[in-house]
């Protein structure tokens, strides 16, 4: 799932390169809708992650709509360990035991005032990803579940340049998913805080 995950965030920082031809297909003086550049680039968030704190890492880009809205795509990881004492499911307790997390899908985001030197903006992912809880001696499997992400949030975002703008993000990852033996959809749900570097064209 990490290499997935990886792999989705490579892909969408590369997306501005596209940017100048996808304004030229799809902009013109008359249009109501008009593609004015695009973003992409990594994301670095500290989270709440079964009674713990843990490290995200992925990356999102999207289409920037009329100055104003962006439609894109985002994925993320957990990066850091998030060990715990649990049960392996044949009858042993108290096996140290490892969490992953994935998970990937489609963001909207509503940009106010993107020509001021600081603005807002107004992010919510919807995602699906995979929940697994392993063996950390071996790193067997022992239980894993597919999950849905519902995650509004707020940048704080800085215009460093035309085509760099660092943003400082809050956000809540709501997990809905089957409940396992060792972990709840409300232990893997909780609050995130990071940095988003977006790179492109504004």
């Amino acid at each position: 799932m990490k290499k997935v995950i990886l792999s989705i965030a490579l892909g969408l920082i590369v997306l501005p390169s596209f940017s100048q031809q996808i304004k030229t297909l799809f902009s013109n003086d008359d249009a109501r809708i008009s593609i004015y550049g695009s973003y992409g680039g990594p994301l670095i968030q500290a989270t709440q992650f079964n009674n713990d704190w843990g490290v995200l890492l992925g990356g999102k880009g999207g289409l920037i709509i009329n100055r104003k809205f962006v439609v894109g795509g985002i994925g993320k990881g957990l990066a850091s360990d998030n060990n715990f004492l649990g049960n392996d499911l044949n009858g042993n307790t108290d096996v140290p035991l490892e969490i992953n997390y994935g998970a990937g899908g489609l963001f909207l985001e509503y940009i106010i005032n993107i020509e001021n030197p600081v603005h807002f903006s107004i992010p919510v992912n919807v995602m699906a990803g995979n929940v697994s809880v392993n063996k950390v001696n071996s790193g067997a499997e022992v239980e894993s579940t597919r999950i849905f992400i519902l995650e509004p949030g707020v940048n704080v975002e800085f215009n460093v340049s035309e085509t760099f703008i660092p943003a400082i993000n809050i956000s809540y990852r709501q997990v809905f998913g089957d409940p396992l033996e060792n972990i709840r959809n409300q232990d893997v749900s909780g609050v995130n805080v990071g940095v988003v570097f977006k790179f492109g064209s504004f």
